[in-house]
């Protein structure tokens, strides 16, 4: 038999489910968070992670059910009832999509989360176009990661009051701030897959044609990937292999500097770590996230793929006085508190209550 919780205005056990493709360890936190919001458990649906993360099923505290994205699935192959508000993950996953027909076709409300941003070039006008004649009756709600979202799905139809933002968002029981910045050491990170579109070999060659000018900055990089061979070797260039989102916290608050110069990037969670973590933040202008962690205060912002444009922004932020690291820091902590599991867990229950 199903217990009801005794808040009323909390949806009954089970009447609720997630999906998300790609499970990530981040995301297994937001979602407990949203277990301890709601006050009871319920089933996540996810597809394997590209990138090994350990860790996954004890952050969420409880088992997930693991499909395959490409290929349909139904509630009863899952042995779980049909909900009355599912959260899908995307709209371009088979298994996701035949499990929101089914909640549909029962007479449920499915709520799409959506990590894309805004362009607004004409591929996106085209495709918002599509999604309000093909998709967006499919979904109730809308959840984005923050600002360049809302500003999307506002274009692919859905309302203000159907947009909720707060998708994503790092922990900051494992990303807070460090040393004051003037104090840690003259470093630059990035983290991130060593793949064309983060644009990893750019920011090295970038950061090398300025050294003879920064002598006691280094740059280090965390990840894994196919062009990890293909950055350029240099004695102030730190090359590393991919960690734990365990180990990321302490590398953040050891570098000054965090840099992500993506040719495209549809949010940049690492960008919302090292915000936490208090870093000044060297975003090019592709990045979604810039819009809710980046001001001219604490960042540096360049056009993606400009390397002499990306070399002057390191020295701009390199050359950095005590004041300005200083609010520069407190800048970053203080936009960084607009995200994370307890926002995600109080959108997450404001929709479930709407919803249901």
């Amino acid at each position: 038999m199903v217990e009801t919780p005794t808040d009323e205005s909390q949806p009954p056990m089970n009447d609720i489910a997630f999906s998300w493709n790609g499970l990530p360890q981040y995301a297994a936190r937001l979602l407990a968070a949203a277990r301890q919001e709601l006050g009871q458990p319920f089933p996540v649906i996810g597809s394997r992670p590209a990138v090994p993360v350990g860790g996954i099923e004890e952050a969420l505290g409880w088992p997930a059910h693991w499909v395959e994205a490409p290929r349909p699935v139904s509630w009863k192959e899952l042995g779980l009832p049909v909900p009355k508000v599912f959260f899908q993950s995307g709209w371009a996953y088979p298994a996701f999509n035949s499990l929101g027909d089914e909640v549909r076709a029962a007479g449920g409300k499915v709520c799409l989360l959506m990590d894309n941003d805004w362009r607004g070039d004409f591929r996106q006008w085209l495709g918002g176009l599509w999604f309000r004649l093909a998709r967006k009756r499919k979904f109730a709600a809308v959840l984005v990661p923050g600002i360049s979202g809302r500003r999307l799905a506002r274009w692919y139809g859905f309302t203000d009051e159907e947009i909720a933002e707060g998708l994503y968002g790092a922990d900051p029981a494992v990303f807070f701030d460090g040393p004051p910045l003037a104090a840690r050491p003259k470093r630059i990170l990035f983290v991130g897959q060593y793949i064309e579109r983060k644009n990893c070999v750019g920011l090295a060659k970038a950061f090398a044609s300025v050294a003879a000018r920064l002598p006691e900055w280094e740059l280090h990089l965390y990840g894994s990937g196919p062009l990890q061979d293909k950055i350029p070797a240099h004695p102030r260039i730190k090359v590393h292999g991919f960690v734990q989102p365990a180990e990321l916290g302490a590398l953040y608050r050891s570098a000054r500097i965090f840099a992500l110069p993506s040719h495209s990037e549809a949010w940049g969670l690492v960008v919302h770590e090292a915000a936490l973590s208090g870093c000044q933040l060297l975003l090019s202008a592709t990045i979604g996230s810039r819009h809710d962690f980046a001001t001219q205060m604490n960042a540096a912002e360049f056009p993606a793929g400009d390397r002499d444009a990306l070399a002057q922004a390191i020295l701009q932020l390199a050359s950095s006085d005590d004041s300005t690291l200083e609010r520069a820091q407190a800048k970053s902590r203080a936009l960084a508190t607009t995200h994370g599991p307890a926002i995600f867990a109080d959108r997450v229950a404001a929709i479930a209550k709407k919803l249901s």
